[in-house]
C-alpha cells in the first residue's frame, strides 16, 4: 500500500476552501494534510475545523519547519510566494504553488534558477495541465487528425465584479503582478494554447482597462503566427459575458473546440467525436503531486512551462 504524503497548506483563502479542500477530501488514502497556516490565524483556525487540520501554524516559517510536514501546498499573492517556494524547498520539503510561477517574467527566470540548486520536487498548479481533454485535444493536433492547422482562436470571456469571491482578495485589487486578470487566469489558456501549438513566433496585441477596479488591464487582444505557418487570435477578456469555446482550432480535415469540460473534433463530412473530462483537475493535480513526492515519479508540469505561459501571457501585455 502507497503511504500517503503529508501536506501542510501555507494560504487558506477562498482558493484552499472552494478549490483544494474538495479534492483533498477526494484523495484522503493518498494525502494527509497535517497542518495549516494564514496570516489570519482565525482563518487557518476555521479552515482546520472544516478540513479536519490537526495543526495550525502562527506563519509560513514555522509550518516549513514542522517535521510532520514533508510537503506544502502555496497559495499566497504571487509576488511573495517565490520566497516561501525557496524556504520550503532549502528545508527539503517539496512545493506545489500556485499559478502564476511569478509575479513578473524576470521573477520567475530567476525562482526556476534558484529551484533547480534543490532536490526537492516543485511543481507550479495549473490545473488545465491535467484535464484529460486537454492532452486528448493536443493528441488529435499532433497525430494530424485535423491535417494542417490554419488558423486558432482562444477565448477567456470572464465577468469579474464584486460578486465574485476572487475579486475580494486585497492583492487582486492591487496587484503587485503583471497584467492583473489576465495574467492570473490567463496562464491556464496559455498552457492549453502552447500544449496545442507551441509558442507563437509572432504576438501583435492590444490592450485595455474598461474597468477602473481591475488594474492594470482587463482586456488582451492579440494576432499571432506560430512556426507551422498558423494564425490565430487571443481574446482575453474579464468584464465580458460569453460562452464561446476556450479554444478553437481549425484544420484542413477537421476542426476542434474545447471547453472546460469537454473536447470534441468535427471532421469535414461532419463526425464527432467527443472527449469528456475525466475528472475534477484539482483532483488529478493533488494525485499526480502525491506521486511525485511519494513514488519519485517525473513532474508533468515542470517550472520552466509554467515560466513558458507567463512568458507567453507577458508577450501578449507588450504586444511583442
Amino acid at each position: 500500500m502507497v503511504r500517503k504524503l503529508r501536506l501542510g497548506m501555507i494560504g487558506t483563502g477562498v482558493a484552499a476552501t472552494d478549490l483544494y479542500l474538495p479534492a483533498l477530501q477526494e484523495l484522503r488514502n493518498r494525502i494527509d494534510l497535517v497542518a495549516c497556516t494564514n496570516r489570519t490565524r482565525s482563518k487557518a483556525e476555521a479552515f482546520a475545523v472544516v478540513a479536519g487540520v490537526g495543526t495550525v501554524h502562527d506563519s509560513p516559517e514555522a509550518l516549513i519547519a514542522d517535521p510532520a510536514v514533508e510537503a506544502v501546498m502555496i497559495s499566497l499573492p504571487i509576488d511573495v510566494m517565490p520566497g516561501y517556494t525557496l524556504a520550503a524547498l532549502r528545508a527539503g520539503k517539496a512545493v506545489l504553488a500556485e499559478k502564476p510561477i511569478a509575479a513578473t517574467v524576470a521573477a520567475g527566470r530567476s525562482l526556476v534558477t534558484a529551484a533547480s540548486k534543490h532536490a526537492a520536487p516543485y511543481m507550479i498548479g495549473e490545473n488545465f495541465a491535467f484535464m484529460f481533454h486537454a492532452h486528448q485535444l493536443a493528441k488529435w493536433i499532433a497525430a494530424g487528425r485535423l491535417g494542417e492547422i490554419r488558423f486558432v482562436e482562444a477565448h477567456q470571456l470572464t465577468w469579474i465584479d464584486a460578486a465574485n469571491p476572487y475579486f475580494q482578495t486585497t492583492w487582486r485589487q492591487t496587484p503587485a503582478h503583471i497584467g492583473g486578470f489576465v495574467a492570473d487566469g490567463g496562464v491556464h489558456m496559455a498552457n492549453l494554447l502552447r500544449r496545442c501549438m507551441g509558442d507563437p513566433v509572432v504576438v501583435k496585441s492590444v490592450t485595455a482597462q474598461f474597468n477602473p477596479l481591475l488594474p492594470p488591464v482587463d482586456t488582451a487582444l492579440a494576432v499571432m503566427q506560430f512556426e507551422s505557418g498558423a494564425l490565430g487570435t487571443w481574446t482575453s477578456c474579464f468584464t465580458a459575458r460569453g460562452d464561446a469555446p476556450m479554444l478553437r482550432v481549425y484544420g484542413s480535415k477537421a476542426n476542434a473546440e474545447w471547453h472546460l469540460n469537454h473536447a470534441e473534433m468535427t471532421t469535414a463530412s461532419g463526425i464527432t467525436t467527443r472527449a469528456e473530462a475525466k475528472e475534477y483537475a484539482f483532483t488529478a493535480q493533488f494525485r499526480h503531486f502525491a506521486d511525485v513526492v511519494v513514488k519519485n515519479l517525473p513532474l508533468a508540469m515542470t517550472p520552466d512551462e509554467a515560466l513558458g505561459d507567463l512568458v507567453l501571457i507577458d508577450r501578449i501585455l507588450r504586444g511583442r
